[in-house]
């Protein structure tokens, strides 16, 4: 060997063992373009595949409420038993197409932990032969056949060549746990004209899945191959269409609901879209195929019962025809692998995979029903109130009362709904038109009796529109809100609105507000909790200590009411609050001045005698007086007379005067007389201190004797008090045209009698009668006898020199009679 070949030969050597070392055997691939020449797609093909690309889109998007699922075997090593498995599936999805949006799952390609089977693709015949050329087609072929059927299919991209074989025939992809942090994989995902999911990383992680998402969403420039087979430098927009799948980690499952929030709210600061799949087989089933329902089930809670459900866009379901899994035959023979069963991870059957769809497309229905129905009512009621509409926007109110009564405030997307259709909801209780009103008020009755407590938010943004109808000049209006917002009270509580009515109760100017206010402070106050109303205590009694004073006795009377239940319930303040309390508001509270600093009202029977008619009243004061006095030893004051007490109930005595000067008597002759004063009759034996005598004998206080009219008639002179009417015997003691006048009296024996008969006769010096009637037509007045009055009665005294009066009418009258 020459020289020159020596050399040649070392640098040869020398190349060898810097390229390739470990390469030991490199095989021609078939260019993309090629195989799709071969296996052509088809237009039915193409359409089915579009449209599955679309719809996807779409409820990535929002834009569809459908849930997008992904089902179907772990792995495909036998493609007859996948186009069985797709003839189900695509029976099962034309059924469920209105609340499912179904994606087969058909994995050619298989990421490893360590060593093992990679796939269709890598290794058609399961026997490491690796002829990826026959691989490549018999995954082209086998996607063909399945968008033949109308059914779309999604893929996981582990190869980043690959797709160039296949990228045409797939509806959606997805890249694995294991390689969603690759910066490949990323720049891949950039370009693909599917949507991409990015599973959380094997520990857990989902982080990487976020970042992976803002990465696929940028453009990016890196190296690849075209269709011919070419290395190339690729370019990219960006992938829009790009979302996180929760599969579970080491750290255990992440399906539940609390980190679907978690997420949603990671998804949401990073500013890339939050909705996100759930997958419900590796790390959130634990690896057990029979724990997939167990997630299916709390998903389809999810979707249909909790506020995390709007965010929940697919979910991820590994199935077979047979449950389970097995291992590839270690002697190579084949026909030994049951048909229809997975040679990877472990699946669910057929029949566990039809109910678990049902679940999850009835849970999907009861959703979406509601936000259809709830989409159609709210377009009803977004319109201008008028003579045309305000009885369609009546129907739609009744109509979302109705839903209400079907339990459908359960879901947490409820009140979210429910916000959007709130402005119309006050615009109704406002409106004028007391049917519509009234349909408005009771959709707020029905929505705090299904949501009780959960009503609150509600209740922040339905409040003051109900409150307003409580100061409305018409009653019927007043009403009906007073009504609304008890019944609101009783279920919802509402613990913040207390400092709001707390505040019409004391500042409101209107009358009517105030009135209001203080029935729903009382209904709060009964209802509320402790705990609720601890808070607001210092707002609380400061509307009971100025409601209780307030101008409107309907506010003073109902305060009064809130004031007791206050005092039960928080006893430990009662000191406290009295002492803040003015004179007046005391009075009205009916505080006794001893008891007042201790916090006790006045005794029940004190406040209920001021509710008693005026009779009644009257009578218990003079009883209370009756009382004083024998609680000084029974020994009447100075100037009292003492009366006898009568067993048994007494009855007070008179504190007023209780007679009057008798009418003046001119005899024949012309003397005068002055009549004694007659006692006013009261027809109750008990005042007197005796038993009743007759059975006519009342409890009833008469009225002021009649005054005798203004009339020069004897008749009319000697007009007695209704209750006893004198007669000339009865006034004179004798026949006056024979028996003398006495000018003595006699103090009558009988000290419970009111007066003597009083006399009037000339004295000796004066004339005889017919003098006596000149003197009198002169104008000089006769002497009158006075007798004293027994003392006891109560009646006061007639006046020294009445005589001089009696006189000056008889002057007034002229000569008197003839």
């Amino acid at each position: 060997m020459s020289t020159e070949q020596t050399k040649n030969h070392r640098y040869v050597h020398a190349l060898n063992e810097l390229d390739d070392v470990n390469i030991s055997r490199i095989r021609p691939l078939i260019p993309p373009q090629i195989l799709m020449e071969d296996l052509p797609l088809t237009e039915s093909a193409a359409a089915a595949i579009l449209k599955g690309r679309q719809e996807a889109e779409a409820i990535i998007r929002g834009d569809d409420d459908r849930l997008l699922v992904i089902v179907g075997p772990c792995s495909i090593h036998n493609p007859a038993a996948a186009l069985e498995y797709a003839d189900n599936l695509r029976e099962y999805a034309e059924t469920a197409a209105e609340d499912l949006c179904i994606i087969m799952r058909v994995y050619f390609e298989k990421p490893r932990t360590t060593v093992g089977w990679k796939g269709l693709i890598n290794d058609p015949d399961l026997n490491n032969n690796y002829s990826i050329n026959k691989g490549l087609r018999k995954a082209r072929t086998l996607l063909l056949d399945i968008a033949e059927k109308g059914l779309p299919a999604g893929c996981e991209l582990l190869d980043t060549i690959s797709p160039q074989y296949i990228g045409d025939l797939i509806s959606w992809g997805a890249i694995g746990a294991r390689t969603t942090e690759s910066q490949v994989h990323r720049e891949l995902a950039s370009g693909m004209s599917v949507p991409i999911g990015f599973k959380n990383g094997t520990d857990g992680n989902a982080k990487i899945a976020v970042d992976a998402i803002k990465s696929s969403e940028s453009p990016h420039c890196f190296l690849s191959v075209t269709k011919q087979g070419l290395s190339a430098i690729v370019e990219t927009q960006g992938n829009k269409y790009c979302h996180v799948i929760l599969r579970g980690g080491a750290d255990g499952p992440n399906y539940e609901e609390s980190y679907v929030a978690k997420y949603t709210e990671q998804l949401a600061k990073a500013g890339v879209n939050p909705r996100l799949m759930i997958d419900c087989s590796h790390g959130n089933s634990s690896k057990d195929f029979r724990k997939q329902p167990i997630v299916a089930e709390s998903i389809a809670h999810q979707l249909s019962a909790t506020e995390t459900g709007k965010y929940i866009t697919g979910v991820m379901i590994e199935s077979n025809l047979v449950e389970g899994n097995q291992s590839i035959p270690k002697d190579g023979d084949l026909s030994k692998l049951v048909y229809g069963q997975s040679i990877t991870d472990a699946c669910v059957n057929w029949d566990d995979t039809v109910t678990m769809l049902d679940g999850l497309c009835e849970a999907c229905d009861k959703a979406s029903d509601f936000e259809t129905k709830f989409r159609t009512l709210l377009t009803k009621l977004d319109v201008v109130e008028g003579e045309e509409t305000w009885q369609q926007i009546d129907g739609a109110l009744k109509n979302l009362i109705s839903l209400v009564k079907a339990d459908v405030t359960k879901y947490d997307t409820f009140v979210p709904t429910m916000k959007q259709c709130a402005k119309f909801v006050n615009a109704s209780v406002l409106s004028e038109r007391t049917r519509l009103s009234a349909t408005a008020l009771s959709l707020v009755e029905e929505l705090a009796r299904q949501m009780e407590t959960r009503f609150q938010p509600l209740a922040d943004l339905l409040f003051p529109s109900v409150m307003k109808t409580c100061g409305r000049a018409n009653k019927v209006f007043v009403t009906r809100g007073i009504n609304c917002l008890t019944t609101v009270i009783t279920y919802a509580h509402i613990p913040d609105q207390i400092p709001q009515i707390c505040y019409a109760a004391h500042s409101d100017p209107s009358k009517t507000v105030r009135g209001s206010a203080t029935k729903l402070l009382m209904s709060l106050v009964s209802c509320c909790t402790v705990p609720e109303l601890t808070p607001h205590l210092a707002a609380v009694e400061k509307a009971i200590a100025s409601g209780v004073v307030d101008a409107n006795p309907d506010a003073r009377t109902t305060t009064r009411q809130t004031y007791e239940i206050f005092i039960k319930r928080f006893s430990n303040r009662v000191e406290q609050f009295h002492a803040g309390l003015s004179s007046t508001a005391k009075k009205y509270l009916k505080l006794d001045d001893k008891s007042a600093g201790a916090g006790r009202p006045q005794s029940q029977s004190a406040a209920s005698r001021q509710r008693l008619p005026l009779r009644d009243r009257i009578l218990a004061q003079r009883a209370n007086a009756k009382g004083a006095d024998a609680a000084n030893g029974g020994q009447p004051k100075s100037g009292d007379g003492a009366v006898a007490a009568a067993p048994g109930p007494q009855r007070p005595r008179p504190m007023r005067p209780m007679t009057r000067p008798g009418p003046t008597a001119v005899r024949r002759d012309g003397s005068c007389a002055v009549v004694a004063a007659v006692p006013l009759t009261i027809n109750d034996a008990a005042a007197a201190g005796t038993s009743p005598t007759t059975p006519n004998a009342t409890d009833a206080i008469p009225e002021p004797p009649a005054m005798p009219a203004k009339s020069n008639t004897l008749e009319n002179v000697l007009m007695s008090p209704r209750s006893s009417k004198p007669t000339l015997t009865q006034l004179f003691g004798e026949d006056t045209s024979t028996t003398p006048v006495s000018t003595d009296t006699e103090k009558p024996k009988d000290s419970a009698q009111a007066s003597a008969t009083p006399s009037c006769a000339p004295s000796p010096t004066e004339p005889k009668a017919d003098s006596a009637v000149e003197s009198a037509g002169e104008g000089k007045p006769c002497e009158s006898s006075t007798t004293a009055t027994p003392a006891g009665s109560g009646d006061e005294a007639p006046v020294r020199g009445e005589s001089k009066a009696v006189g000056a009418v008889r002057a007034k009258r002229g000569p008197g009679l003839s």
